[in-house]
């Protein structure tokens, strides 16, 4: 109760105080990290470039509500302030707030800059009655074992974001937003696949000393982008080495986890797997190109390539007999 409650007075006192120097723009440092992701010492984390264009975009959030958020140190007391508050209602959280911070401006607003740079959610679907904790833990829920999976096949070689956007028609959206990491959008033309980049903040933050993610979704969501993305597979590479320059992407396949290809070791992301895997294998190849890609049904690949000779043979013999009859009504 005494954390709380210094921490309450520490942030009061800062909040009122006006700043000197404006920092809160400039890019994150290195000793901005383990005060953001209360990482212990010895960590090595270093800020990537992607998490500073992040950090710089989610300015909006403080800016536009004119939050009185000056400072990096501003901002840090800020999260510490929810960090303490995790097992409270957004209400009792609001009410905190307002009589101890009021002077930084709305309090959704702030919570909600706050949130999105501490930990890469939103918090729109966080209801007055729900604890930070509560929230987040229903943004993932578990599948837990589940004996209609006891069958299903490991996820294939070829299920891979090479062949997801070849063959399955996706093209892939970057994102950092954990919530929306492997949700589909398959009405349009093409489809659409969103995957979370911020691998350092999946490294990271799973060493943090205060936890509010479920245990293990992080190091399980950095499997999914190893999963997608195989460091065995040479063209995955090779179109990730120019994807990650090209867009700014804050992922190096190969500092990624060692994947299991087993859906049961996907209790968070499982389910969403399995959707990709289905709307993938539904996709029928259009063109050429992915008839001779696609691999998944060997004996359909088989009937349509005995079927594509036998075409270009009768036309190849039809354009002789052509030439054929031309040939004997000149020489006639």
């Amino acid at each position: 109760m005494e954390n709380l409650d210094s921490s309450v007075e520490e942030f009061s006192q800062f909040s009122s105080i006006s700043s000197s120097s404006n920092d809160r723009t400039e890019s994150p440092n290195t000793s901005l990290l383990p005060a953001l992701w209360d990482l212990p010492p010895g960590h090595g984390l270093q800020p990537s470039d992607a998490f500073a264009q992040y950090y710089k975009d989610c300015l909006i959030f403080i800016e536009g509500p004119g939050l009185a958020i000056h400072t990096k140190q501003d901002l840090i007391d800020l999260i510490n302030f929810i960090r303490h508050r995790t097992t409270i209602t957004r209400a009792e959280l609001t009410a905190d707030f307002e009589k101890h911070c009021s002077s930084i401006g709305s309090s959704l607003s702030a919570l909600e800059a706050a949130i999105r740079i501490w930990l890469m959610i939103s918090i729109d679907g966080w209801e007055p009655h729900r604890t930070l904790q509560e929230y987040i833990n229903g943004l993932f829920p578990r599948m837990d074992a589940n004996p209609s999976h006891s069958g299903v096949k490991p996820f294939p070689l070829s299920f891979n974001i090479n062949n997801i956007r070849k063959i399955g028609g996706f093209d892939i959206a970057w994102t950092e937003s954990l919530e929306n990491h492997l949700t589909m959008s398959v009405d349009g033309t093409p489809k659409q696949l969103r995957v979370f980049h911020m691998a350092p903040f999946l490294q990271g933050y799973r060493h943090s000393c205060s936890q509010v993610f479920p245990p293990g979704l992080l190091e399980e969501t950095a499997r999914t982008i190893s999963l997608l993305i195989p460091f065995s597979n040479l063209e995955c590479r090779k179109w990730m080495r120019k994807t990650r320059i090209k867009a700014g992407l804050d992922i190096e396949e190969g500092r990624l986890p060692i994947v299991s290809r087993d859906i049961s070791q996907y209790p968070y992301w499982g389910r969403q797997l399995l959707e990709l895997r289905d709307e993938y294998d539904r996709t029928e190849p259009t063109t050429l190109k992915q008839w001779f890609r696609d691999k998944r049904n060997p004996n359909q690949r088989y009937t349509f390539w005995i079927a594509a000779i036998a075409l270009s043979l009768a036309l190849l013999f039809g354009l002789i007999q052509s030439i054929t009859g031309i040939l004997q009504v000149i020489y006639k």
